[in-house]
């Protein structure tokens, strides 16, 4: 039925993609954080060595939150399908599907 499942099978790969990247990255990350402070402690000391590792960590992050609060200009998400308005659908198909079009444009204007 208007090829939801087809959507919903597509999101669900997708997130389950995204969920094994972060957790691997997060594990990748936490080996280099501790390969880093092995590798700077004993030339530089403790307190500089946490000073770098904290400023690369805050550094990053801030990065990232720029690059995240960067809109594209000129970007306009395609209209969205109007089948909800299908006279023959039962009420509780077409509160689906407005929530499911509410849900695509919030995704797709953050983006």
């Amino acid at each position: 039925m208007f090829g939801i499942r087809e959507k919903v099978a597509q999101t669900a790969r997708r997130a389950g993609l995204l969920s094994g990247g972060l957790l691997l990255c997060t594990v990748g990350f936490g080996f280099l954080t501790t390969a880093a402070w092995f590798a700077l402690l004993p030339t530089v000391g403790i307190t500089v060595t946490a000073l770098i590792v904290g400023a690369a960590y805050a550094g990053i992050g801030l990065i990232l939150i720029g690059v995240g609060s960067v809109q594209t200009k000129g970007h306009r998400p395609a209209q969205p399908q109007q089948a909800a308005d299908a006279p023959d659908s039962p009420p509780i198909v077409q509160a689906f599907m407005y929530g499911l079009q509410a849900g695509t444009q919030a995704d797709r204007a953050r983006h």
